[in-house]
Order: structure tokens, then C-alpha cells, then sequence
């Protein structure tokens, strides 16, 4: 397991909700987000961002979408959501398991699991690349 500290640059997402999405390899790998992703890439959209976002009264949900500069590069029945400049943990998969979304989330775990990360559970996004290639950024506290 390996993971580097990096500053994000605060930057809006513009895309379609997923109620109820928290993270996690199980709600990454689930069909709805599969079936939301093909939507957003049918669009001509390489990098699809996944955004989770938890609310205190109704829980996590997602944007899944990609990078805008705001309201005006919305489609209809989009979202915007704001990913607020901070640290974040960026975990890449590193081969120890098959599947590489299975992977970065299990590295997740440990690093929680072994202090090695305290996460803020703000907004934590993943990131899929043109080829299905997950990586994660997760909010520090």
C-alpha cells in the first residue's frame, strides 16, 4: 500500500445524482453508477469524477460527472458540486488485488485502519480514467 499527500485545487463537478451512493468498492462497482458512467461518456466525457458527498441528515450521495467551470456547461437535470480546496490522500491501485477498484478502496481501509490516514469524510472523489483506471482522493481531517 502506498499513497501520496497532495493538495487539491477547489473545482466544481457538474453531473447526475446517485442517491444513497457511499463510498466504497460496493457502491462503485454497482450497476447504476456502471449504467451513469456510460450516460456521462456518452456525452465525450474521457475522465468521469465520482464525488461523494455526505449530508449529516440524509447520508452520502454522488455527482457523477466531470470537471466544469460552473452552472453554464450544465446539462439539463445536472447537478453542481463543489469540491473544496484541501489535502487529500491519493491512492492509485498497486496490483495486491484482481480487481483495481477493489484495490485502491481496500488500501483506504488499511491506511484508516492503521492511523496512517485520518479522513475528514467531506467530499472524497474518485477519479476514472478512459481506460477504467480508479483513482481516489480522500478528504483529510
Amino acid at each position: 500500500m502506498s499513497f501520496e499527500l497532495t493538495k487539491l485545487h477547489g473545482h466544481y463537478v457538474g453531473g447526475l445524482v446517485l442517491p444513497g451512493l457511499e463510498p466504497g468498492s460496493t457502491g462503485q462497482q454497482s450497476e447504476l453508477l456502471a449504467f451513469t458512467e456510460d450516460r456521462i461518456r456518452a456525452r465525450g466525457v474521457g475522465e468521469v469524477l465520482v464525488v461523494y458527498i455526505c449530508h449529516p441528515e440524509v447520508g452520502w450521495n454522488a455527482v457523477i460527472g466531470s470537471r466544469c467551470e460552473g452552472l453554464s456547461e450544465l446539462t439539463i437535470g445536472d447537478s453542481l458540486v463543489r469540491v473544496p480546496a484541501g489535502y487529500f490522500a491519493r491512492f492509485v491501485p498497486d496490483g495486491e488485488h484482481s480487481d483495481p477498484v477493489d484495490d485502491v478502496w481496500h488500501q483506504v481501509e488499511i491506511a484508516e485502519k492503521e492511523g496512517l490516514i485520518e479522513r475528514a469524510h467531506r467530499e472524497e472523489v474518485a477519479v476514472i480514467g478512459p481506460s477504467g483506471l480508479t483513482e481516489l482522493y480522500i478528504s483529510l481531517a
